[in-house]
């Protein structure tokens, strides 16, 4: 079974620019959670707060269900060298362990690794260079790296990026198949076509949790444009310098 994940309180600033804002949530233990909302308004920084990547006040409370379980995060981007002879199966494999990569090439760690890249429709492509890839080939191949420790709670962060209609399809059945299990998945997502699909707990991010519900409940024609648009009230500045910051998303 997956985690719940508490926030009381939580907060974000960078400087005098408020990201977050007194969030007192709860994503529910096994189960799908889309957090959406517009550009700038704290969905990635939310996620990053969760994952413990950058300072916030408040609590954020992971609430395993025995002992602390396994997490698996998909970034927006794939982060490597594009110069480096770094094969799909060299690049899946990195996390394993903190011995020098060409110990990690056994049978053993192959045979996982290419069992997850299977599912992403990324086994034929093992041998090929990370650099020779699309983003969205990329995207896939990172979702089957989260994959490999077998992880309770996923966070995947705009998991789509650049993917085809196939990619797509892929990973939307394989959040249902983890769901289905009772892991819990956190995803940032913009396309509303999409999250439909995948038919889980929306929550909707504008430096607070202003709306959240199922897809039939918080994805209707009458929410959709007032709660896409930006929050533009100035947050405990002069107006003058809000008009001034730089929007973080």
């Amino acid at each position: 079974m997956g985690p719940s994940i508490e926030l009381r309180n939580v907060g974000l600033t960078y400087g005098e620019n408020v990201i977050l804002q007194d969030i007192n949530h709860r994503f529910s233990a096994g189960q799908c959670h889309i957090v959406m909302g517009p550009n700038g308004g704290g969905k990635t920084s939310l996620l990053r707060s969760i994952l413990g990547l950058t300072p916030f006040s408040g609590e954020i409370d992971i609430q395993w269900e025995q002992s602390k379980g396994k997490l698996g995060y998909v970034p927006q981007k794939a982060m490597f060298e594009g110069s480096l002879p770094l094969t799909v199966m060299d690049f899946i494999l990195l996390n394993q362990s903190s011995s020098p990569l060409f110990w990690r090439q056994n049978a053993k760690n192959k045979a996982r690794a290419l069992t997850q890249l299977e599912r992403v429709g990324m086994a034929n492509r093992a041998d090929r260079r990370m650099g020779q890839l699309s983003g969205g080939e990329q995207q896939r191949v990172l979702f089957a790296q989260a994959l490999l420790d077998d992880p309770q709670l996923l966070v995947l962060d705009e998991p789509t990026t650049g993917m085809d209609e196939q990619g797509v399809r892929y990973l939307e059945s394989l959040i249902h198949e983890l769901v289905a299990d009772n892991r819990t998945i956190l995803a940032v997502h913009h396309d509303v076509t999409a999250v439909r699909r995948l038919d889980g707990h929306v929550h909707v991010v504008n430096r607070s949790v202003i709306d959240n519900g199922s897809v039939a409940e918080v994805l209707v024609p009458e929410k959709i444009e007032r709660l896409f648009n930006h929050y533009t009230a100035a947050p405990a500045v002069s107006s003058v310098d809000a008009e001034n910051k730089k929007e973080v998303a």
